[in-house]
């Protein structure tokens, strides 16, 4: 009985000894997890400056700058939040293929909210609803939702919380580009119609007929415009009466948006009435007889019509141009600052005006702003900057062969306006020293790019400065055209024989019959080039050169023939040109309102050309006409005499009060 108890009480000290020395251990490594985690701590910080000084992450603090709902969400979530998004996407792809696109939508923003600083999530969900949600859609106007909710989610949500993530700017500047740009979509013309009335609404048509400094300082009040009502008032002293009345009126000019708007507050409480009451003012000039030359307003305006009538002009331009600014900046996050400035970063000698309502110009802004903020990270992916540069240089090119709008607003339904596209050969220059400044960037290891665009860009830059030869000989600036040539002749030799290309060698004329049989091949050619002959046979009529004018006006209707006998069955007009007798009117009406031609050279074009295409665009281009008349003190119905047979044109054609019919009367017209 001794024995066992004294094992027994060996035993339980042995066990006590243990007990002792495990917690000894424990306390020992407690203090030593102490003493890590305390290190840790200490050089968490420096370890997060070297993270953030060698650009190893773009966020040194994941937290820090999100708006409140995404940085609570991702601090809540935590270690589950990347199951939280892994189920939410499988169930958002689930709802999609089940049709049940606002469903899946609303997943989607839950998926982004839950990873804000992951630019992929944004870039997939944006691509998402533009390419296979948007097309599983019927109408045009569900299409569009999609597309623009695409875009909005990178333009709003994506690139804010993103700010150097050059594939986020690539993504958006493709949509732009392709999605809405290009043709691969039925509903591509109802796309392009919609911002181009977002656009028209906010800023306005810009102004036609003046030189290029003259349409850039249109635009210079919204990017000079004051940031606040305060500072706008110190400038502007009269606003103050004005803001005053639009508060009486209902009009909150303090109003802002948030991300689930579409348009802000003010594009549709202020803007919308200005668009009907700056309408109606052009059309009262057409309206006015030869004896009474006042403006007509209707007999009982609304309150903002009276509102726009009377308030003072420079105290009403300076309200304008600050809410156009506010706008820009609240609701399509763009600084109208950079606007400008980019008027005067395309490499031309001179500023080139930009018509914010193309999609190619939005392409050119994000895909500018993105490689300017990449390129402030040392690791970019040269990848991603190559890619976003190509879609630069492709929406240069785009508006060089279709950034010349005509554009008549349907204040009732965007996607009812009018608009015709035309050549914007300004654009030239600018996409050919594009190609110029960017050659060597891309340039390989030892290559010798030598005022070229160097092998990576070789084949557009070629083929672009081709069809700008044409596009330049039928427009009759055979000068410019040839100095392309010279230049493809010099600087481009055969990349195997070293010499130069027999197609260089053979002559402007020559070339320009080569490329012509390929000019029906694809729609963007054949406006262009047929824009371009046509300028070309009004210059040779504005010169007595009838025969010239007859053969290029011949030469145009041919390749329209040609074009449209290949084209004749795409569904929904998606790859048919107008009318021949709609663009000729359309190349005419800007031709005579462009004042870098004499105004004496315009008018005897105008009084040579047949009525049957004078009639088309007559009242939509005679306030522009008049006004430049007035500042010559010329007679407008001596240089741009009304054609004949208007009073029975306007009979099966109603003038409108509005510009909303113009579109349904150009589609009805032989």
């Amino acid at each position: 009985m001794d024995a066992v108890t004294g094992t027994t009480e060996r035993f339980l000290e042995a066990r006590l000894a243990a007990q002792r020395s495990a917690l000894w251990i424990q306390l020992a490594a407690l203090a030593v997890a102490v003493g890590c985690i305390a290190l840790a701590a200490r050089l968490q910080s420096p370890i997060n400056v070297q993270r953030k000084d060698l650009q190893l992450v773009l966020h040194s603090d994941i937290y820090r700058d999100l708006p409140p709902k995404y940085a609570w969400t991702t601090a809540a979530g935590g270690t589950f939040r990347g199951v939280a998004a892994h189920i939410l996407w499988m169930r958002a792809e689930q709802l999609k293929q089940e049709g049940k696109y606002y469903e899946s939508h609303q997943l989607a923003k839950w998926i982004c909210t839950l990873q804000p600083r992951f630019p992929q999530v944004w870039r997939f969900q944006a691509w998402n609803m533009a390419y296979n949600i948007s097309v599983a859609t019927h109408t045009p106007q569900e299409r569009w939702q999609w597309v623009y909710n695409g875009i909005r989610l990178l333009r709003d949500e994506g690139i804010p919380n993103n700010p150097r993530a050059v594939p986020l700017y690539h993504e958006l500047a493709w949509i732009w580009n392709h999605k809405v740009g290009a043709r691969a979509d039925n509903f591509h013309w109802y796309y392009k119609r919609e911002w181009a009335s977002l656009m028209d609404n906010l800023l306005g048509s810009p102004p036609r007929g003046l030189s290029r400094e003259e349409v850039i300082d249109w635009f210079r009040p919204v990017a000079e415009a004051p940031q606040t009502l305060a500072a706008l008032q110190e400038a502007h002293p009269d606003v103050s009466a004005l803001l005053a009345q639009l508060d009486a009126l209902g009009v909150n000019v303090r109003s802002t948006t948030d991300l689930e708007k579409p348009r802000h507050p003010l594009e549709t409480e202020f803007f919308e009435p200005y668009t009907r009451y700056r309408i109606d003012r052009e059309l009262a000039s057409l309206r006015a007889s030869e004896s009474d030359n006042q403006e007509v307003f209707p007999e009982q305006p609304s309150t903002l019509e009276t509102f726009f009538q009377q308030s003072p002009p420079a105290a009403l331009d300076a309200l304008l141009a600050y809410l156009r600014a506010k706008v820009l900046r609240e609701q399509y996050k763009m600084d109208p600052v950079f606007m400008l400035e980019l008027t005067g970063r395309l490499g031309t000698d001179e500023p080139v005006p930009i018509d914010w309502r193309t999609p190619w110009s939005q392409a050119i802004y994000w895909a500018l702003y993105g490689t300017e903020q990449g390129r402030q990270l040392d690791r970019v992916k040269e990848f991603d900057l190559i890619n976003t540069d190509r879609i630069l240089l492709n929406a240069l090119a785009m508006l060089a062969r279709q950034g010349n709008y005509d554009f008549r607003i349907n204040t009732k339904d965007y996607f009812d306006s009018f608009l015709a596209v035309g050549p914007d050969l300004d654009y030239v220059e600018p996409m050919h020293q594009m190609y110029l400044k960017l050659g060597p960037v891309y340039a390989g290891k030892d290559e010798d790019v030598d005022m070229t665009a160097g092998e990576m860009l070789r084949s557009g830059h070629v083929n672009n400065l081709q069809s700008a030869i044409v596009a330049f000989y039928w427009a009759g600036r055979h000068e410019e055209a040839q100095r392309y040539l010279d230049y493809l002749a010099r600087h481009y030799k055969n990349t195997v024989t070293g010499e130069t290309e027999e197609l260089y060698l053979q002559g402007l004329d020559s070339f320009v019959r080569s490329q012509m049989q390929e000019m029906v091949e694809l729609y963007h050619e054949a406006v262009y080039t047929i824009h371009a002959m046509l300028r070309s046979a009004y210059i040779s009529l504005g010169t007595g050169q009838v025969e010239d004018y007859t053969r290029a006006v011949q030469n145009a209707r041919l390749i329209h023939e040609l074009y449209q006998e290949k084209q004749g069955d795409s569904p929904e007009g998606r790859q048919t040109l107008p009318k021949f007798a709609d663009m000729q009117a359309q190349v005419l009406a800007n031709f005579v309102t462009d004042v870098s031609y004499p105004l004496y050279w315009r008018s005897l074009v105008w009084r040579r050309e047949q009525d049957a295409i004078k009639r088309r665009f007559y009242d939509m281009i005679f306030s522009d006409l008049k006004k430049q008349c007035e500042r010559m003190d010329v007679d407008v119905k001596v240089a741009f005499p009304e054609p004949e047979g208007m009073d029975a044109w306007r009979e099966r054609h109603p003038m409108p009060t509005s510009p909303e019919e113009i579109s349904e009367e150009l589609s009805q017209q032989p």
